[in-house]
């Protein structure tokens, strides 16, 4: 097996991504990050692919395509950058997790995601409200600087995701042009006291369905209502949008979060992993 660096070999690639090589080049311009792609070809056939995406926590992703090469791609990837890779898998998919740990990916994270209904948690929120001093605004409605620093704080206490420094445009652009952004379901909360901006929650109106993508309070603020405001204001906000449920994925280590996740009924959706490998 011989890997090779993409050099603009899309009809080459294209079968892969199932896709024709005109189009995976329009998606390739539209990354908005510098293409990196390996891909392996065996007896003149090729057989796997690999891209990397570099994200704001500074991990590098690797998405596989094709029917496997997992080790001598990462091996590449690796050798070639010098740095540590990850890749997230589903658990059910057991021949790459099994491919991918032979090739010395270990396990960073496991989470599980979830279905859940609308009225089983807004029954458990009934009585949950904006503590005396603190006020609760659409994301669109609030300073976006400040917004982006407490995105960023927040997203570095999440497993996995320690380290996080946010793209600037990219926020700007999931408020001002993602399609899936509705104000109504994506909150922040702030302390009128001291103008600090104290949590935030986002529910992303998806095709699919509403996807809760993250809720999150300030350290100083944690012991208070708040979470519980804003998640209430939130799902009441979504629950009108057509859908009796909404998913969402926890990480087995939140040890406040996901065993709550039972008690409110929440149907599993299967667990997948993130994986990393080290130079």
């Amino acid at each position: 097996m011989e890997v090779r660096v993409f050099a603009n070999e899309y009809a080459a690639v294209a079968a892969l991504y199932e896709t024709t090589p005109d189009e995976l080049r329009l998606r390739d311009e539209r990354q908005g990050q510098p293409l990196q792609r390996w891909f392996a070809v065996s007896e003149g056939e090729v057989v796997g692919a690999v891209t990397t995406w570099l994200r704001p926590d500074d991990r590098l992703f690797l998405y596989y395509v094709g029917r496997g090469a997992h080790g001598p791609l990462a091996e590449a990837v690796v050798g070639a950058l010098g740095r540590s890779v990850c890749v997230t898998v589903d658990a059910d998919e057991v021949a790459m997790v099994t491919s991918l740990r032979a090739a010395g990916f270990e396990k960073e994270l496991e989470a599980e995601r979830f279905r859940i209904g609308f009225d089983s948690v807004l029954s458990r929120l009934d009585r949950a409200w904006v503590p005396t001093g603190f006020s609760v605004h659409p994301a669109d409605a609030v300073d976006e600087d400040r917004l982006f620093v407490l995105d960023n704080i927040l997203r570095r206490d999440v497993p996995g995701t320690d380290g996080w420094h946010g793209d600037r445009t990219w926020f700007h652009e999931e408020l001002a042009e993602s399609p899936p952004f509705d104000r109504t379901a994506y909150l922040v909360a702030i302390d009128d006291r001291t103008g600090e901006y104290a949590g935030l929650v986002r529910i992303w109106r998806n095709p699919s369905g509403p996807r809760l993508g993250f809720i999150g309070v300030a350290r100083p603020y944690r012991h208070t209502t708040i979470a519980a405001a804003l998640l209430k204001g939130a799902l009441t906000a979504a629950s009108k949008w057509g859908h009796d449920t909404f998913t969402t994925e926890t990480s087995l280590s939140n040890h406040v979060i996901h065993p709550r996740m039972s008690r409110l009924g929440a149907q599993s959706l299967g667990r997948f992993f993130q994986l990393v490998r080290h130079p």
